[in-house]
């Protein structure tokens, strides 16, 4: 597993009239299936309370290239693992 990318989102909560954080982890991960390899999407959010997160997609392609753009564009959009499935599967179906 390889970490990509990492940020922290910072939002206002109106509801609670204050600043929150979000850390999202985007990450790469190798399947190794006979004679090559398969590559995967993890995405880890943890909350600023301690709550965490985690999806994993796995076998999305074999190619590390179009993963690692795959990668680049959740984090361009700040998915979160709620919604990284239907995503990934949007953009690959």
């Amino acid at each position: 597993m390889e970490l990509i990318y990492s940020k922290k989102l910072e939002f206002n909560d109106a509801l609670e009239c204050k600043n929150k954080e979000l850390n999202l982890e985007y990450y790469l991960v190798a399947s190794e299936a006979e004679d090559s390899y398969t590559y995967g999407i993890q995405v880890n959010m943890t909350k600023d309370t301690g709550e965490s997160e985690t999806a994993a997609i796995k076998n999305v392609s074999p190619s590390k290239d179009s993963v690692i753009e795959l990668i680049k564009l959740l984090y361009s959009n700040s998915v979160t693992p709620v919604s990284v499935h239907d995503v990934i599967y949007d953009c690959i179906a």
